[in-house]
């Protein structure tokens, strides 16, 4: 067990060190491109949220855990919003002034619910991953709307000069990043099942509890970074984009793979937590405007809560 241990260790680590490398290497090319301080804050929080994710399903389908990866979705969900913003919100209060982040809460709960509904008759088709994707992009594109409308006021609180590399540099940034993260996604799914394995649980709790964290941490650099620059919005974007985009682009695009049974105990626990989650940072946001340090520690304290919880119902 404990090679396992250190697999999904050393997992995290080079997950981390990928997905910051790669997160970087597109804020680059953003800057080379379009000059916008906007944007490249943008791309760069979207990188940190999807590509962890979308790593970790790629190991899981060419090592057939599917199970594992999709509880490693939900749980990165609900780690996104009870450690990830948590954290970022202990390191300094996360201001909401875009209103575009009460569109993705919302867009958040929705996929919660979507999710739910789609897993009521014990099976999650092909259809149903259709139809996730469907909700994505039609998210999307809303969003990217709101952002436009956005941009000319938000533009003057966000303006920064950016080092910029070259060409060359830039691709070793993004190349460097995809083999961390390949090779971080191999050794957690190959140590998570071998876990699982080793305690007789089900793959979907490890997924839930461990990779699950691991996903979430892997873009805690980039939304603490966020935080301490003043820049909150795009930490809380970052943590509502990755849960809003792991349940309907993430999940969406593994059941058009292949379909899979609803577990019971995400219909009656899970995915009521990660509502419970979304629901509680909405009115945090909008009371002052601002996700306080406070307020980040309820979430931390919720998310522990929510840990305990599912071992003892795994060990009960």
């Amino acid at each position: 067990m404990w090679i396992d241990l250190g697999n999904i260790a050393l997992g995290m680590v080079l997950l981390l060190l990928g997905n910051d490398s790669f997160a970087h290497g597109v804020a680059g090319w953003a800057a080379r491109c379009c000059k916008d301080a906007l944007a490249i804050a943008w791309g760069s929080s979207v990188a940190a949220a999807l590509v962890p994710g979308a790593a970790l399903i790629i190991a899981g389908h060419c090592m057939q855990q599917p199970e594992l990866a999709i509880g490693a979705l939900i749980g990165a969900s609900i780690a996104n919003l009870g450690v990830t913003l948590a954290l970022a919100a202990l390191v300094a209060p996360l201001l909401a002034r875009l209103k575009s982040l009460a569109l993705l809460n919302v867009a958040l709960l929705g996929a919660v619910v979507l999710v739910w509904l789609l897993g009521v008759d014990g099976l999650y088709a092909r259809m149903d991953g259709g139809i996730l994707l469907a909700a994505f992009v039609l998210v999307a594109i809303l969003f990217l709307a709101s952002v436009r409308r956005e941009r000319a006021a938000s533009r003057p609180l966000f303006e920064r000069s950016m080092r910029e590399f070259g060409t060359g540099m830039l691709l070793v940034r993004l190349l460097l990043g995809a083999l961390l993260l390949g090779l971080g996604s191999w050794r957690l799914v190959l140590g998570g099942s071998a876990l699982a394995t080793h305690l007789a649980w089900n793959p979907l709790i490890v997924g839930l509890l461990v990779l699950g964290l691991a996903l979430a941490l892997a873009g805690l650099p980039n939304a603490l970074a966020s935080a301490r620059r003043g820049h909150g919005e795009f930490a809380l974007g970052q943590a509502l984009y990755a849960s809003m985009a792991s349940l309907l682009f993430l999940l969406g695009a593994v059941l058009l793979w292949q379909p899979l049974a609803s577990v019971p105990s995400l219909m009656r626990f899970e995915l009521p937590a990660l509502f419970a989650l979304a629901a509680a940072t909405y009115p945090m946001m909008r009371s002052d405007g601002a996700l306080s340090g406070r307020e980040g520690g309820i979430l931390l304290a919720a998310w522990l809560l929510f840990v305990v919880a599912e071992l003892w119902l795994t060990f009960a």
